[in-house]
């Protein structure tokens, strides 16, 4: 079936035409980073504490922006063959993402990174570098590579939703709740009202004499006639009105309208529609050409590669005098010839040289001694290289101690900048011709898919196919004429020559996939019958917080750097990259298969982790000891099943609430039932089984980590985040935004008291504070009785939490020092910062003194 032209082609050229813009400011991006490398290489030292930051970050936000349009690009797109290009572009600019975010984390030594010079520079905020991540990049749909594979048995499991902690009361019911109690007070406040008269009129009111019978009808009739009047007209205009709505005249005051975000997933959501209409399509046309295809052109093909291989196998032995060694599966076959990859005959011969003249007049015990030396000195080389490598970090350090010989900032080299040339360069191969067809002559080259290209990669995989084939037999074929060879060497009496024979490629061995079975489900029931298994539904959206505009000023501050704590909002930045994306299901991501959430009791830990599970739309496990290990009789087998399931009903989310229990130094006696000590030697041989391509991650909250021990906990975990402290401005955001949403409530009411006083406790108390005071009932009184203050303050000082001081939690930020990477280069920081605050102090003496000599 032919495609058709689309009606709203324009639009499709208009996501088409942003994308261009976006190749464009890509590739200038490209150019830009290839320039500070290559002046970085040829020596280049970036002065002063604040220029490295600036500059880096501005690349770092500039990659940020794109990933985020071209994110947007991809979900946008109804070309099924341009799709996969953006994608390999997406995953190259994650991997430059992460390193340039790597090397920032080393630069300004603080894990919570800043760059709002390069925002000032690129007019941009912290919100507009914020990673795009949408529930329609993560949904399970056979025409999104970028997800997991769908699952035929998640359905067992969303049935658990209607029962999750976030959707047990809808907003509809609560709706209902109010108008009910709302309707309630109006007739209780009628009938009190006419009891009200009624007892005036019996008790005050003098003694007034009844109207006469006429009077009455007469004012009866006329009320009645303007009462039928004043219906009349009113059902008319309430015609009229609904006339004009349904023609779009009037907006629907009833109807709820979408915000920015439902917006744009309704939007993606009809591309989605579309793409699974032109998918079935071209699966159709794929199967037919594919058929016609092998039909006429397989045996050609294996006639035209054999001919090619003799051939080469023709080349070697008239231009070496012997056969090549066959290329192995691993490599490709014969492809690598194609590609190139294999030596050529004269790299061969140069190869063969060196061989001989290094075995040359040396017997099998000179080799070996000789190789033995060899290993002797390789790591001879690297210790000298580690410590010249150490020599040249402590002369850097004692000279950036002092400012006036300090040479600055040298930007690493990047390892990724060649995958990144290669994937803007096969785009511009494959697409830069198609983009700059006629689009109302050649609509296809935008919309649907193209039949040459689809034509192609029949045949090339058609191509790939044979070649194995292929390649089966020539491999027999050539062990034939090198038997022919060595008889010809023997019949003329010659010793045919031992040649050194290439190294067979490493393997990397596949898993083996998942058999789904009744027995594998049966052992699931446990499972499922404790209630570890729950689908939370929040989004990152749902965090309220504001960033720290703080953190950056003082943190490249010269030399009094600092470092305070991180805002609630850059919390949701280090969940995406580090958990959402770390999950598996973002190809360019660093892979991390267990992350550990540092901080106080109820500060939100847990509800964080309800957002990481609802933004990648996966299942959770709860193994949490209370409900895990302290409800059956052998926690080990059982956390094994754990694992098991986590891998059938990927993506999966695996959490664990205070992990410190699994590994404190002594257990309390009221918590030796849980059983937790048990679990940590399978806990961690299973997360280290975890597979790389497995979306399946593990999270635990820590609140006590000075009970624990440090050094098995801490090697568990591949990250660490530290969840901030809640701040001023966090807590103004909080509350602003949900009282707000509160019609009845002013909207210039004052949150910042409330926010000053509340600083500290965490957002686990200040929610469930909020979700007490602010009941349907308080909510409908909220115009009769204003809201105080104090409502929230009784309330939190009744739960009996203590605030979080500064002091306290220093001990959590302690800890997190000691154990992340930046625990030698914090403390040579600030080494470097003290003797460079004497060295300023000195010169400001010197100045001044100077000043006054002159004066």
């Amino acid at each position: 079936m032919s495609l058709k032209c689309p009606t709203r082609l324009p639009i499709v050229l208009s996501a088409h035409k942003k994308w261009l813009e976006t190749l464009a400011a890509a590739q200038q991006l490209i150019e830009n980073d290839l320039d500070l490398q290559e002046k970085a290489a040829k020596g280049l030292w970036l002065k002063e504490r604040r220029v490295p930051p600036e500059v880096l970050g501005t690349i770092y936000a500039e990659y940020c922006d794109l990933i985020n349009k071209m994110y947007e690009a991809y979900l946008t797109s109804v070309h099924l063959q341009r799709a996969p290009y953006i994608l390999n572009i997406i995953s190259v600019f994650m991997k430059r993402l992460y390193e340039l975010r790597n090397e920032l984390v080393h630069l300004i030594v603080n894990d919570y990174i800043y760059v709002d010079d390069a925002l000032i520079i690129t007019r941009r905020t912290p919100f507009d570098i914020q990673d795009y991540v949408s529930q329609n990049v993560f949904d399970q749909d056979t025409d999104f590579p970028v997800v997991a594979p769908a699952n035929p048995f998640i359905s067992e499991v969303k049935t658990i939703e209607e029962i999750s902690e976030h959707t047990i009361y809808s907003e509809d019911y609560l709706h209902a709740n109010i108008i009910q109690r709302q309707e309630r007070f109006r007739r209780f406040f009628i009938e009190d009202f006419i009891a009200k008269g009624k007892r005036q009129r019996v008790y005050f009111a003098d003694t007034v004499k009844e109207a006469p019978l006429f009077m009455r009808i007469s004012a009866a009739i006329l009320i009645q006639k303007v009462y039928r009047r004043f219906m009349q007209v009113k059902r008319e205009r309430v015609i009229n009105t609904k006339r004009d709505i349904l023609l779009g005249l009037l907006p629907d005051p009833f109807s709820k309208g979408f915000s920015l975000e439902e917006e744009n997933n309704k939007m993606y959501e009809r591309k989605r529609n579309i793409r699974s209409r032109l998918k079935e399509k071209y699966d159709r046309a794929f199967e037919k050409e594919n058929i016609r295809l092998i039909l006429f052109k397989k045996d050609q093909q294996i006639h035209d590669i054999t001919e090619h291989v003799r051939t080469w196998f023709s080349e070697w032995f008239y231009g070496y005098g012997f056969f090549p060694d066959y290329p192995y599966d691993a490599e490709g076959g014969t492809l690598m010839v194609i590609r190139g990859d294999y030596p050529t005959i004269q790299e061969k011969k140069e190869d063969d040289e060196k061989y001989f003249a290094s075995i040359k007049g040396k017997t099998k015990e000179m080799l070996k001694a000789e190789a033995k030396q060899a290993k002797l000195d390789a790591i001879q080389k690297d210790l000298a290289a580690k410590e010249q490598k150490k020599k040249e970090a402590e002369q850097l350090f004692r000279l950036r101690c002092n400012p006036l010989s300090d040479p600055g900032y040298q930007p690493n080299t990047s390892l990724v900048m060649t995958d990144v040339v290669d994937a803007m360069q096969k785009y511009q191969a494959a697409w830069s011709l198609y983009d700059d067809f006629p689009p109302y002559e050649v609509p296809e080259a935008y919309f649907g898919y193209m039949q040459a290209i689809l034509t192609e990669d029949i045949m090339g995989q058609i191509h790939v196919d044979c070649r194995k084939y292929v390649d089966q037999l020539m491999k027999l074929d050539l062990k034939l004429l090198i038997k022919a060879q060595q008889d010809m060497y023997k019949l003329v009496g010659w010793k045919f020559p031992k040649l050194p024979s290439r190294k067979k490629p490493k393997v990397q061995p596949v898993p083996k996939p998942l058999k789904i079975n009744d027995a594998l489900l049966e052992s699931f029931h446990r499972i499922f019958d404790l209630g570890l298994i729950s689908k939370p539904t929040s989004k990152l959206n749902d965090i309220i917080g504001d960033f720290s505009y703080y953190a950056y000023d003082v943190n490249i501050r010269d030399p009094d750097a600092k470092f305070p704590s991180p805002g609630y909002a850059d919390v949701k930045r280090r969940l995406t990259l580090s958990c959402i994306y770390g999950s598996g299901i973002e190809p360019g991501a660093v892979r991390n298969r267990a992350v550990m959430l540092l901080g106080p009791q109820r500060n939100g830990k847990s509800f964080l982790v309800d957002t990481v599970c609802g933004e990648l739309n996966a299942v959770k496990i709860d193994i949490t000891p209370e409900l895990f290990s302290a409800q059956i009789d052998k926690p080990a087998k059982a956390l094994t099943e754990v694992f098991l399931a986590a891998k059938a009903f990927q993506p999966t989310v695996i959490y664990m609430r205070n992990i410190e229990r699994v590994f404190c130094k002594k257990v309390p006696p009221e918590d030796k039932y849980l059983q937790a000590k048990t679990l940590a030697a399978p806990l961690s041989k299973l997360v280290k089984q975890v597979l790389p391509n497995d979306k399946i991650i593990f999270i635990a909250t820590c609140s006590n980590p000075l009970v624990a021990q440090t050094k098995p906990m801490v090697s568990l975990f591949d990250e660490i985040i530290l969840v901030p402290r809640t701040d001023y401005n966090s807590l103004r955001t909080f509350f602003y935004d949900r009282l707000q949403k509160i019609r009845s409530m002013p909207r210039d009411y004052c949150v910042q008291a409330l926010a000053h006083v509340l600083q500290g406790y965490g957002f686990g108390v200040i929610i469930e504070a909020f979700n007490r005071v602010l009941t349907p009932e308080r909510i409908v009184k909220l115009n009769v009785t204003p809201l105080s203050p104090a409502e929230f303050l009784d309330l939190i000082f009744a739960i009996g939490v203590e605030a979080t001081s500064i002091e306290d939690y220093k001990q959590y930020v302690d800890f997190y020092i000691a154990n992340s990477p930046l625990a030698t280069e914090r403390p040579e920081f600030e080494k470097i910062n003290s003797i460079r605050a004497i060295l300023y102090e000195k010169l400001a003496k010197a100045a001044k003194s100077k000043r006054s000599t002159i004066m």
